[in-house]
C-alpha cells in the first residue's frame, strides 16, 4: 500500500534586518529568502518544488515531512503532492514511471 504524503513541510524562518530566510529540516536542499516572512513563504513554495524535482531527477527517495511543531509550514500543491505520492509508490515497487509514457502493447 503507498503512504500517504503529507502535503505541509514545516520551515524554520530566520529573521535579519533586511530579509527572512526560509530553510526546511526536512529538505536541507530547500533555501530561500523574502523580504518579509510572506514574501519568504511565497518563495519557498517555489523553491520546495523545486527542491522535490531535484530528489525525482536523481532518483532518491522524497523525506516525509518530520511531525516537529512548526510556526510555519509550506503546503504543496495538490498536483505536486499527487505526482510525489505516485513517483513514492511506483519507486516502492521499483516500476520505473518512464514505463507509463510508453503507448500499451497491442492485445490480441
Amino acid at each position: 500500500m503507498a503512504r500517504i504524503m503529507r502535503l505541509a513541510y514545516p520551515v524554520r524562518l530566520e529573521r535579519h534586518p533586511d530579509t527572512v530566510i526560509v530553510t526546511f529540516p526536512d529538505i536541507p536542499e530547500a533555501l530561500t529568502e523574502g523580504a518579509t516572512e510572506d514574501e519568504a513563504l511565497a518563495e519557498a513554495k517555489d523553491c520546495l518544488v523545486a527542491a522535490l524535482g531535484g530528489y525525482v531527477q536523481t532518483g532518491r527517495s522524497i523525506p516525509v515531512p518530520s511531525q516537529c511543531v512548526a510556526t510555519a509550514y509550506v503546503a504543496l500543491p495538490a498536483l505536486v503532492a499527487a505526482r510525489v505520492t505516485l513517483y513514492e509508490a511506483a519507486r516502492a515497487r521499483r516500476f520505473d514511471i518512464s514505463t507509463m509514457a510508453r503507448p500499451p502493447a497491442r492485445l490480441s
